[in-house]
């Protein structure tokens, strides 16, 4: 693979209960001295007043580089640019093995299990061709980092809850079976700072199931601390339950056939590049394929880079990225019903 007032909270996606949005320094300074709240108060020995910043009921911090994801918008094509960072104030999702994560996936609620994260604005930077290209931060506890670096299940878990995420918030859709994350990129542009509320760390600490010494004591201090109270008009509150549901009925979909993605087995295949004048002229490759009886069986993409063939009738899946430039629009593709082979034949556009 190439991150409501905000945790992505995947059994209740779209109720602004969680961390809240990304805001610039910038931005945080401006509130706090030019009458965010309205208030002032006098200075000693003068009669003057001066504005005065209103109580902090959050932290601003600045995460730490994780990795860089790839992917590309729906309807676009675009590229899109997923910084996935990490903070320490940002607390972890409660610690679960592989083995329970696919139970939670496989009963009656598979949203159930919660990921804590900070997701930033959408904004435009360049890519390392210097292009515009679209960008987001997620930020993440290192904890969980940690499991995703080294789960492929728990990382194409929280792929999806991306997706969900931006789809909600931002109505960007991207493709999930896309998305490659570039081993030499820990991020694009630059990393925003998060604004991560006490309130929201106190709602995730309180759903513990099993919370740690450390995670009561936190809980503990932040009890003691002033919380901000909110109301919710009850018309709204029940359209929100409304679009919660239906969220969370796809989100369920999708999931599940992330998952059945996940358990696809790469096809025999043979790769090779067709060379004239010293330079690669075509891309040519052959997939042993012997449970495909048609080619309607079989997906077949080819990007400007990339090779993608999937059978998810069969569980085959096959995603590669070249080091050409391939000519989508001149590909060609034959499936030999009686040796089960499938023959692709693409043109490489010349390095200029």
């Amino acid at each position: 693979m190439e991150q409501r007032r905000n945790f992505l909270d995947a059994d209740n996606s779209i109720l602004e209960n969680n961390l809240r949005f990304v805001k610039s320094d910038l931005e945080e300074n401006l509130n706090q001295f030019f009458g965010a709240s309205g208030g002032t108060k006098s200075s000693p020995g003068s009669g003057k007043s001066k504005s005065v910043a209103p109580p902090r009921e959050y932290k601003v911090v600045q995460p730490t580089p994780g990795f860089c994801i790839k992917t590309f918008k729906v309807n676009t094509n675009e590229k899109y640019f997923i910084n996935v960072c990490q903070a320490e104030e940002i607390p972890p999702p409660e610690d679960i093995s592989e083995a329970q994560l696919t139970e939670i996936l496989n009963s009656d609620e598979p949203s159930s299990y919660r990921i804590p994260m900070s997701i930033s604005e959408p904004r435009v930077t360049k890519d390392k061709s210097d292009n515009p290209v679209d960008a987001v931060d997620f930020a993440i506890n290192p904890k969980f980092f940690a499991k995703i670096e080294k789960s492929a299940l728990f990382r194409d878990f929280f792929l999806v809850l991306i997706a969900e995420a931006l789809s909600d918030k931002y109505n960007v859709q991207i493709k999930v079976d896309k998305a490659i994350i570039l081993t030499k990129r820990k991020f694009i542009g630059t990393l925003l700072s998060h604004r991560v509320r006490n309130t929201d760390v106190k709602t995730v600490l309180s759903s513990y199931k099993n919370p740690t010494n450390e995670d009561l004591n936190k809980l503990k201090s932040l009890e003691n601390s002033k919380t901000l109270v909110q109301e919710i008009d009850a018309k709204e509150l029940q359209n929100l339950k409304k679009k919660s549901e239906e969220l969370k009925q796809q989100q369920s979909n999708r999931i599940k056939q992330e998952i059945a993605q996940a358990a696809s087995t790469v096809p025999d295949y043979k790769l090779r590049a067709r060379i004239k004048n010293e330079e690669v002229e075509e891309v040519q490759a052959e997939f042993y394929l012997p449970k495909c009886i048609s080619s309607q069986e079989l997906t077949l993409d080819i990007g400007e880079d990339r090779i993608l063939l999937e059978s998810m009738k069969h569980g085959y899946l096959f995603d590669k990225f070249v080091n050409y430039r391939l000519n989508q629009d001149r590909a060609r593709a034959i499936f030999d019903k009686t040796n089960k082979m499938l023959q692709i034949r693409i043109p490489v556009i010349p390095a200029q």
